[in-house]
């Protein structure tokens, strides 16, 4: 994608490996979330904490998507043969993957297998991160209509857009959650992910001052604790796990997810004042591989806790403060590992494209 931009924007690139960095974390600390009956205080606490810190990643993803989609003008065609190569293959293929390598179909005629893969596809049962996929094929349907709006739209409108994604989304809700009251007024698909899609753009294309970024840390810092917090009493009162206050679309993670971008977007501006550092090439190196690894890091976490490599090993293993960090950081080079190999082969490359 940026490629065709012909211009090469580090931040982005940043905001892409921190986000997946995340989404990693999530899913390897999910056993501690779900063990509150089970754990000691303190290895439910750490799992709670590192989830807060990370809550922020998918949002992220949206934004940047749609910076990168919005920020360009093209004809519908090309834009839906570009989608098709670099997402839609690599979805069918590895939905193709998850689904055998879980059902095996070893009792399956072969086109009983086929209709089998077909309607676990189509009705969306193939593996849990994949949601996240189909959210982001439902907003390319109205990417074209998108990018006509925000190239001819002034910035007045741009922003009275994301004021109404913002009332009648996470704010609705909390007024919703909180008082009791349901608004008649219901904006239904424009209140949810798209808002983080078409606001990654608004966002993306400002310049922030120190202030700002600074006002950011701290307001992320802040969504983080509450959010923490919050979800600590939920549960308590519950007497299980309650994920009300994760939900990517709930009013402190937008509060979160916003203020996250404007940093790391600020941190990446100037860290790319330096290009032949090598922090940066790191992470520019590191974000070509960034959506295969995501396509790959489930299954790859699911054979590190059932000890397919030779040990096991999850964050339930040790200290929870320790092993949550540590098996995010081994899942996310083995699934690295893995992509970058299969970018050397040719034909399997296009299921892992940079």
């Amino acid at each position: 994608m940026i490629a065709e931009k012909k211009t090469y924007i580090f931040w982005l690139d940043l905001i892409r490996v921190l986000s997946i960095f995340m989404v990693v974390l999530i899913h390897a600390t999910s056993p501690l979330l779900n063990g509150w009956e089970d754990l000691t205080f303190s290895n439910w606490m750490a799992g709670n904490i590192y989830t807060a810190i990370a809550r922020a990643c998918v949002p992220l993803l949206f934004m940047v998507s749609g910076y990168l989609l919005l920020s360009k003008q093209e004809t519908i065609a090309s834009f839906y043969v570009n989608r098709f190569k670099k997402v839609i293959v690599p979805f069918l293929a590895w939905a193709v993957i998850y689904l055998v390598w879980q059902n095996g179909y070893a009792n399956y005629t072969f086109f009983n297998a086929i209709k089998a893969i077909i309607l676990s596809i189509i009705t969306g049962s193939v593996y849990y991160h994949f949601w996240f996929l189909y959210a982001l094929i439902s907003i390319y349907l109205f990417v074209p209509l998108l990018q006509v709006f925000v190239h001819s739209a002034s910035e007045q409108t741009l922003w009275y857009a994301a004021l109404i994604w913002f009332a009648f989304g996470p704010l609705l809700d909390f007024i919703e959650q909180n008082l009791g009251y349901e608004l008649v007024i219901k904006l239904g698909f424009f209140t949810e992910y798209i808002g983080y899609f078409f606001i990654g753009y608004v966002l993306g294309r400002l310049k922030y001052p120190r202030w700002a970024v600074g006002l950011a840390v701290f307001v992320y810092v802040a969504s983080v604790v509450y959010t923490a917090y919050a979800t600590l009493k939920v549960t308590a009162a519950f007497g299980d796990y309650n994920d009300f206050y994760l939900v990517y679309l709930r009013l402190n993670i937008v509060i979160m997810s916003l203020s996250a971008f404007i940093w790391m977007k600020a941190l990446g501006e100037k860290m790319g004042t330096s290009p032949q550092a090598m922090s940066v090439r790191l992470f520019r190196g590191l974000a070509g591989a960034s959506f295969g690894v995501y396509l790959v890091h489930a299954m790859m976490l699911s054979f590190v806790r059932r000890g397919a490599f030779g040990f096991e090993f999850s964050a339930l293993s040790g200290p929870a403060i320790y092993t949550a960090p540590l098996v995010t950081i081994l899942v996310f080079i083995i699934s690295l590992v893995i992509v970058l190999i299969l970018q050397k082969i040719p034909y399997l490359r296009a299921i892992v494209p940079n």
